[in-house]
């Protein structure tokens, strides 16, 4: 548990680091709303083309992926909506609270599992990725343009069309993907000049979101943080090891699908939140109750799963 923890604090200490910068300015102008933008559109694209063109996307480790990940995802979206419902939720805050239960943040993941595992577990969290991305892109888009209430399904249709062809983790996916199932593979200067771009990907990133935290939106609305939190922290880990345990997956894949189960929502939930006419002051709450409470969690989880899948 100790060796875990000491593994993964570093990831933390550059969120940690990140949100000091943010707070008093440094470097100043602005620098962090364009290093988002960099990280965004340009260096986690690289890294996710880079890494999808050589994972291993055949087999049976993509089909015990797929029943966990898009499972985990499609129960926690049922709650979230459900919950929403139940409690008589606002729909701007109930846009909120889906993309909390049901987001994961890919920076941290991808972060983590270099620092465990090295180029092994960034291939695998690339599979991860792969398959969660789209239809988590896919689900909350939809679940945002509803909840704005003033669409029709033309409207919404179109809006899903042009949300979903403009994202960058998307498009550089599908690519990755496409060069990887077609047997064509990594393409000379293209792939490396990606491999370079990619290097600076996960320290930028996770400086980023450490600069996105908000400190004093953590007052907000506390039963949209309770149920994301327990989705995205709770129920989606718990659905994952449900999986793991019932397919027989062991090793390094399966603590991998642990980590994706046990990050925090993502960060980007924030923007796309403003985008989309939900409470982005809720979804800033929630991203950074989220993130500070897998400071704890998550080693806890990888601890556990590495005992068991790992043997040590």
């Amino acid at each position: 548990m100790f060796d875990i923890s000491l593994s993964v604090l570093p990831i933390f200490l550059l969120l940690i680091t990140g949100h000091i910068l943010r707070r008093y300015n440094f470097p100043g102008g602005d620098f962090w709303p364009a290093a988002d933008k960099i990280t965004y559109w340009v260096l986690f694209p690289a890294l996710l083309f880079y890494r999808t063109t050589t994972a291993p996307l055949g087999g049976d480790l993509v089909g015990t992926f797929t029943i966990a990940l898009l499972g985990a995802l499609a129960a926690c979206a049922l709650v979230a909506a459900l919950s929403a419902k139940l409690f008589g939720i606002s729909n701007p805050v109930a846009g909120s609270l889906f993309q909390g239960a049901t987001r994961h943040n890919t920076f941290i993941a991808f972060a983590t599992a270099d620092t465990l595992f090295g180029a092994d577990g960034l291939l695998i969290a690339a599979v991860a990725t792969s398959i969660l991305v789209p239809p988590t892109n896919l689900f909350c888009v939809t679940a945002l343009v509803m909840y704005q209430g003033k669409d029709g399904t033309t409207s919404l249709k179109k809006r899903l069309v042009q949300e979903l062809a403009r994202n960058p983790l998307l498009l550089a996916i599908g690519a990755g993907v496409t060069l990887n199932l077609t047997g064509i593979g990594p393409i000379p200067v293209v792939h490396d000049m990606a491999n370079i771009i990619s290097r600076a990907a996960l320290p930028v990133a996770l400086l980023c979101v450490g600069a996105g935290l908000h400190i004093r939106a953590m007052k907000a609305e506390t039963r949209s943080l309770v149920i994301s939190s327990l989705c995205k922290l709770v129920i989606f880990p718990f659905i994952m090891v449900g999986v793991i345990l019932m397919t027989g997956l062991d090793g390094i894949a399966a603590v991998i699908l642990v980590i994706y189960g046990a990050v925090p929502t993502a960060s980007s939930a924030y923007a796309l939140a403003k985008q989309l006419n939900s409470d982005a002051d809720v979804m800033a709450a929630i991203i950074t109750i989220q993130t500070f409470l897998s400071m704890f969690t998550l080693p806890v989880s990888i601890a556990v799963a590495s005992a068991y899948f790992l043997g040590g």
